[in-house]
C-alpha cells in the first residue's frame, strides 16, 4: 500500500466517522489500522482499494463505544479462531501466503489481547474464550507464531510483525 493509496482510503473513512484531529492523529499513528489496509494490496487482491476501504471503515467503527458490543467475541466465534475477525478478512483472490500470514498476525494480536484483557473481562463479565477454557492462549500462540515465521515476508514486516501483534493491543 502506498502512501497515496493510504492516503485515499484514510481520508475518505475520516470523512464518514467525522474524525476530529484527535481521531485523525491516533489513526495516522496507528500500526494495526494501516496494516488492515494494507492487506488486500500486500496480498494483490482483486478490488484491493474496496477491500481495504470497507476493512478500515469495519475495524474502525468496531472500536466506537456505541456498537462496538455488536463485535465482542460471542461462544458462536468459538470454533474458528478467524471467526470473529471475519468482518475483516474477507479478500478477492490474492496470495493465499501472503493472505493466510496476515490473517494469522491479526489473530495472534487478537488472542494476546483475549489474554491480556482475561481478568479485566472476567471482573465485568466479558465472555472470553481464554477464561472459558475453550481456547488455550499459550498453544495457539505458539501456533500462530509459528505460521507466522513460516510466510512472512518484508513487505508484511514493513506493515506489522510478530513482536507488534504479541502486545495484543487491539487499537494501538
Amino acid at each position: 500500500m502506498t502512501k497515496e493509496q493510504w492516503e485515499t482510503v484514510s481520508s475518505r473513512v475520516r470523512v464518514i466517522l467525522n474524525y476530529g484531529i484527535a481521531q485523525t492523529q491516533w489513526l495516522e499513528e496507528s500500526r494495526l489500522a494501516r496494516f488492515i489496509a494494507a492487506v488486500p494490496f500486500l496480498a494483490r487482491c482483486g478490488k484491493a482499494m474496496e477491500t481495504s476501504f470497507t476493512h478500515l471503515l469495519t475495524y474502525l467503527a468496531s472500536s466506537d463505544g456505541s456498537v462496538k458490543h455488536i463485535f465482542f467475541h460471542k461462544p458462536e466465534d468459538d470454533e474458528d479462531i478467524y471467526a470473529r475477525l471475519s468482518p475483516i478478512l474477507n479478500f478477492q483472490g490474492g496470495d493465499e501466503a501472503a493472505l493466510q500470514c496476515c490473517k494469522d498476525l491479526l489473530t495472534l494480536s487478537m488472542v494476546v489481547n483475549y489474554q491480556k484483557d482475561a481478568e479485566s473481562d472476567q471482573a465485568v463479565g466479558k465472555y472470553n474464550p481464554v477464561n472459558a477454557g475453550i481456547w488455550d492462549a499459550e498453544e495457539l500462540i505458539a501456533q500462530l507464531k509459528e505460521s507466522i515465521q513460516r510466510s512472512i515476508t518484508p513487505e508484511i514486516a514493513e506493515f506489522y510483525t510478530v513482536d507488534e501483534a504479541l502486545r495484543g493491543y487491539w487499537l494501538d
